[in-house]
């Protein structure tokens, strides 16, 4: 029969597939989240360059179709940087669960990594346990056999 340590190192082994995917997921979560913030960011840059364009193009007098597509089109930008912020606070709060479950992967695995310790430590002790009695067994035999 396989010892005990042996037996939890192929736990341990699937603990730690379960938290190098966690790593993974974690991973991949935290760059569309900084992705997303860079995204934004280029959005709203976008938005204040034509934002810019339609005040230097009102200055010079717009007729009132460019007026209209200029606004429309700030518009449009607008919504698609309220659109990009909710799929941002999505992403956001994925990321928590994800950090959430990396930390239980990491966790079990730590538990089980230290169980598999101790339980070397225990099949150590016995094997030094039962040496130290054959030794001393020996130690014995051997002192009769002088006396």
């Amino acid at each position: 029969m396989k010892k005990r340590s042996g037996r939890l190192k192929v736990v341990l082994d699937l603990a730690e597939k379960r938290k190098k995917e966690a790593e993974r997921f974690l991973a991949e979560h935290i760059q569309r989240v900084e992705t997303d913030k860079g995204q934004l960011v280029q959005l709203e840059q976008y938005l204040a360059e034509y934002q810019q364009t339609f005040r230097q193009a009102t200055e010079q007098g717009l007729t009132i179709d460019q007026l209209q597509n200029y606004q429309a089109f700030m518009n449009k930008i607008a919504v698609a940087i309220e659109q990009h912020k909710k799929s941002m606070q999505l992403n956001q709060n994925q990321l928590e669960h994800v950090k959430q479950y990396w930390a239980q992967m990491h966790g079990k695995f730590k538990a089980i990594d230290s169980l598999v310790d101790k339980a070397i430590d225990d099949e150590r002790r016995v094997v030094d346990k039962a040496l130290q009695k054959q030794l001393d067994e020996r130690s014995q035999l051997s002192r009769t056999n002088y006396i």
